[in-house]
C-alpha cells in the first residue's frame, strides 16, 4: 500500500529557503508588479540602473501581465506630478514664511527696545537662511521629467519600453475580462487572496473595481500553466492578501492559498520578492549591485504618503458645483462635517432616498468626477484626498462614509440646519 510523507499534499506550508529563491531566479518566470515599475520614477538613478540590469538579465523569462501595464499607464502621470508647480508652491511658501519671520523679529526688537545692530544682524541671518533654502530648491525649472514631457524624451520610459518589448501579456478577451472581474469581486467578498484588501476600490471609477490584483494573478496563473516553470513575482505590495504573515510577523512568503493555486496550474512553486531582496540575490544572475541601492529602495518604501490638504476655496468650489448639478453628496459631506467627519450608511440611505435593496456602490463617483473637473480648471489642487469616501470595516458593504479631517475644520464653523429633512433625491448617481 502506497503511503505519503509529511509534506505530501501540504507543500504550501514550506517556508522557502534562500537556495529555492536563487534557483527560481535563475530558471523560473520573473514577473514584476505595477508598483515596481512606478517606483522606478522615485528611486535614485543608480538604483534604477541596478534594477534594470537585473531584470534585463532574465531575458525571455521576464513576464509582465497586461493588467500591470494598464495600471502603469493609468498611474504614471500621478507619480510624475508637476515638478514645476511643486517648486513654485514651495518657493511661494518660503517667501511667506520669510516675510512673517522678519516681521516677527522686527516686532520683537521694537517691544524689547533691542539694539538696532542686533536686530539687523538677526534679520541678516534670517535673510541668508531663506535664500540658501530657495537656492537649493531651484528657480522653478524642474530637473526631472513631468507630465508635460514628451514620452520620447523620458529616458527612463524609453528604457522601460526596451526592457518590456515582447514581454507583456496579451489582453484578456472581453468574456475572460468579465469573468475575472466577477471572480475578483467574489474573492473580495469571501476574503480569498489575492485582492481582498482592496475592498475600498469597490467604490472607485476603475473599470475593474476591486479586481485589479486578481486580474494580475489570473495572468500569472495562465503564464505558469503555459510555461510549467516556477514563478517569482517582484512586488512592493506587502499586504496580507499576498503574503503569509502569521500573527503579524514579517512576511515568510506567498499565502498558502496562492502557493496551492499556482502549483495546481503549473506544477511548480511561486515566490514573492520585494525589490530590495531581488537586488540582494542578484549575484545568482552574475550581477553585482550596490548596497546603496537596497538602502534607497528601503527609503522609498518607508516614505510616508502625504496628501495635499484641501483649502476652503477648493472645498466650497466642489460643494457649490455638486449643489448646482443637484447631487445630494454635497448635503452628505456637510452633514458628515457636523458629526466629526463621519456619516452612517443608514443616514446616507435616508438622505438619498434609496430603498434597502439598492446598493450604494458608486455613490461617491459624482464627487470624484466634479473634483477632477475642477482640478483640470486649476480650482482644486492635485493630490488631495477623496472629499467623500466609503469606509469598509467588515465585508463588502460600507459601514459609513468619511471626509478628510481638514475638511471638517473648514466646514465646522458653518451654520446649517440639520432637522432631519433630506434634500431632493439625486437621480444622477
Amino acid at each position: 500500500m502506497l503511503r505519503n510523507g509529511l509534506f505530501d499534499g501540504f507543500e504550501a506550508y514550506r517556508v522557502p529557503a534562500e537556495r529555492d529563491l536563487r534557483e527560481a531566479l535563475k530558471n523560473g518566470i520573473v514577473a514584476v508588479d505595477t508598483n515596481v515599475l512606478l517606483n522606478l520614477y522615485r528611486y535614485a538613478e543608480t538604483t534604477v540602473e541596478d534594477l534594470l540590469r537585473v531584470l534585463g538579465t532574465t531575458d525571455d523569462r521576464l513576464f509582465v501581465p497586461h493588467q500591470v501595464v494598464r495600471e502603469f499607464w493609468r498611474n504614471r502621470q500621478g507619480v510624475l506630478g508637476n515638478p514645476t508647480s511643486a517648486i513654485k508652491d514651495t518657493q511661494s511658501a518660503l517667501t511667506k514664511n520669510h516675510t512673517s519671520t522678519a516681521d516677527a523679529i522686527r516686532r520683537w526688537a521694537k517691544n524689547v527696545a533691542a539694539d538696532p545692530a542686533v536686530r539687523n544682524e538677526i534679520l541678516s541671518l534670517v535673510d541668508q537662511f531663506f535664500v540658501d533654502i530657495k537656492d537649493r530648491i531651484g528657480d522653478g525649472k524642474p530637473t526631472r521629467v513631468s507630465v508635460a514631457t514628451p514620452t520620447d524624451d523620458d529616458r527612463l520610459l524609453v528604457r522601460i519600453a526596451e526592457l518590456l518589448e515582447g514581454r507583456v501579456g496579451t489582453p484578456l478577451t472581453p468574456d475572460d475580462w468579465e469573468k475575472c472581474v466577477a471572480e475578483g469581486e467574489r474573492r473580495v467578498e469571501k476574503m480569498v487572496p489575492p485582492g481582498y484588501m482592496d475592498v475600498d476600490k469597490l467604490e472607485s471609477d476603475l473599470p475593474e473595481g476591486a479586481s485589479g490584483d486578481y486580474l494580475v494573478w489570473f495572468e500569472l496563473l495562465r503564464e505558469g500553466e503555459a510555461q510549467k516553470k516556477p514563478l517569482i513575482l517582484v512586488t512592493s505590495d506587502t499586504k496580507e492578501d499576498w503574503w503569509n504573515q502569521p500573527n503579524g510577523s514579517r512576511p515568510l512568503g506567498p499565502r498558502r492559498e496562492l502557493v496551492e493555486e499556482y502549483s495546481a496550474a503549473s506544477g511548480h512553486q511561486v515566490f514573492l520578492l520585494e525589490p530590495a531582496d531581488l537586488l540582494s540575490l542578484s549575484d545568482s544572475l552574475g550581477i553585482d549591485t550596490r548596497s546603496e541601492s537596497v538602502q534607497d529602495i528601503e527609503r522609498v518604501k518607508n516614505e510616508p504618503t502625504e496628501a495635499t490638504p484641501w483649502t476652503p476655496e477648493s472645498v466650497h468650489a466642489v460643494l457649490d458645483e455638486l449643489e448646482r448639478q443637484g447631487h445630494v453628496q454635497a448635503f452628505v459631506i456637510r452633514e458628515a462635517a457636523d458629526h466629526g467627519g463621519k456619516i452612517t450608511r443608514e443616514r446616507v440611505y435616508e438622505i438619498d432616498g434609496r430603498s434597502d435593496e439598492q446598493m450604494l456602490r458608486g455613490f461617491t463617483r459624482p464627487v470624484r468626477r466634479v473634483t477632477n473637473e475642477l482640478q483640470a480648471l486649476g480650482l482644486v489642487p492635485e493630490g488631495v484626498a477623496s472629499l467623500l469616501r466609503a469606509v469598509y470595516e467588515t465585508g463588502v458593504k460600507s459601514s459609513h462614509f468619511g471626509i478628510p479631517a481638514e475638511v471638517v475644520e473648514i466646514l465646522e464653523s458653518r451654520v446649517t440646519p440639520t432637522d432631519g429633512l433630506s434634500p431632493m433625491k439625486d437621480t444622477n448617481t
